[in-house]
């Protein structure tokens, strides 16, 4: 069975990468549109950990976007599906200081926010001018 990937951002996940530079918010977007592709979106970038485990990173220079992964299966478990990739923020790292992007992540994902008002129409990863 072909399986289904669906590239989701969160309505905060979505203004902060609309204030991202353009040359840094077209380099996220091109990474994140080759998540598609991958046979496992898991395997393609780095994987965080502590509170963040579970999560994955898109690195473009000193910016990150910070996603994660779900996938649902047949009622007989034995084929994937739907593979839907979730980015919850983006931002620029800044180790230790109060809006560094992990620290961010953290507080939205301790908080439940991760799933807030998906932008259901996605956002065109194509032709992101």
């Amino acid at each position: 069975m072909d399986r289904k990937v669906v590239v989701q951002w969160t309505e905060t996940a979505k203004e902060q990468l609309a204030k991202l530079p353009e040359k840094v918010r077209k380099g996220l977007l091109d990474k994140a549109s080759r998540l598609r592709d991958a046979d496992d979106p898991r395997d393609v970038h780095k994987a965080l950990t502590g509170s963040l485990q579970g999560y994955y990173r898109i690195t473009y220079a000193r910016y990150r976007a910070v996603y994660t992964v779900e996938e649902q299966e047949l009622a007989d478990g034995s084929k994937l599906a739907f593979l839907r990739i979730l980015f919850v923020v983006v931002g620029i790292r800044k180790e230790r200081a109060k809006k560094d992007v992990y620290n961010v992540a953290k507080r939205i994902i301790k908080f439940g926010l991760g799933d807030e008002q998906i932008d259901e129409d996605e956002i065109d990863i194509q032709d992101s001018d």
